[in-house]
């Protein structure tokens, strides 16, 4: 009976032995599982601490992108096409869920090539930039130097426009001591009433600037009503940008000294006494003039 109950004891003991030892183990596993569960929980928090920086990086990244400017549409286009890859990686990462140190760290090395990539654009959109102003500056210059190129050309034109008028001025002939009085067929000075031929005498003053050779000179006279007394009905010649009728005409050689000219209109009966004008032209020019009275 004794025995029995010896053999019952060691079982007891030995079964809370066991049962001690596994309470032991339990206690181990829990609390190595909890933290084992802390541990998880912590790098989880980690995770995604590092995957709200990267999504930060990403917007800050397209906004980097959007902030270059640039002329040229190949640049534009490769902008275009790397903020494509931006955004579609940044919807890759809404739909990460593997929560790995492995896929974060695929995402640094992309976005570190995106970074790599904007940083040479920077580069190449500042040396553009650089380039377009440097041009811009030559054009301005370049358009100053035209402008400056222009004016001078005006100005020289201006100057040989004045020096071409004084030229024409210096040379134009001089009529001077314009008389104009009715001749007998003898020449001789006489009256209205026995008037043949009006005369008119004048000096072409001395003037070396003056073209050589032969010239017309034409007389224009006006009668006291106003009307010119025409030597035909075909008798006109150019003055300026116009047509004039002329009374009588005069061929002469000049040739820079002075010269006593005198031209005749043979009286067509329609003179009457009044004041005359007597204007002189040559060559496009009015030389002389003076009036005259016919009593």
């Amino acid at each position: 009976m004794e025995e029995k109950a010896t053999v019952k004891s060691k079982k007891d003991t030995t079964l809370w032995i066991v049962i001690g030892a596994l309470a032991v183990i339990l206690v181990i596993l829990s609390v190595f599982f909890l933290i084992e569960h802390k541990e998880n929980k912590a790098n989880m928090e980690a995770i995604m601490a590092e995957k709200e920086v990267l999504q930060q990086e990403l917007t800050d990244l397209s906004h980097d992108y959007d902030n270059l400017q640039t002329d040229n549409d190949t640049l534009n286009a490769k902008l275009a096409h790397e903020q494509e890859k931006i955004a579609e990686l940044m919807e890759r990462m809404k739909k990460f869920q593997n929560n790995s140190y492995a896929e974060i760290s695929r995402y640094k090395k992309e976005i570190g090539t995106l970074k790599s990539v904007l940083r040479s654009y920077v580069v190449q959109i500042d040396s553009l930039n650089q380039l377009n102003q440097k041009l811009l500056a030559e054009n301005t210059e370049v358009k100053k130097q035209m402008t400056w190129v222009r004016e001078r050309n005006k100005t020289l034109e201006q100057r040989t426009e004045e020096m071409a008028q004084t030229l024409e001025k210096a040379g134009t002939l001089n009529a001077e001591a314009i008389r104009v009085y009715p001749i007998n067929k003898r020449d001789k000075e006489t009256t209205l009433r026995k008037c043949y031929q009006l005369k008119t005498e004048f000096t072409l003053g001395r003037n070396v600037t003056a073209k050589r050779g032969a010239r017309t000179i034409y007389l224009r006279i006006i009668r006291p009503d106003g009307e010119v007394i025409a030597a035909s009905s075909k008798s006109f010649f150019k003055f300026q940008n116009t047509s004039l009728t002329y009374s009588a005409r005069r061929e002469i050689e000049y040739e820079g000294e002075r010269l006593d000219v005198a031209i005749y209109w043979p009286n067509d009966g329609s003179l009457s006494k009044g004041e005359y004008t007597a204007d002189l032209f040559c060559d496009n020019q009015q030389i002389g003039t003076t009036k005259f009275i016919l009593k």
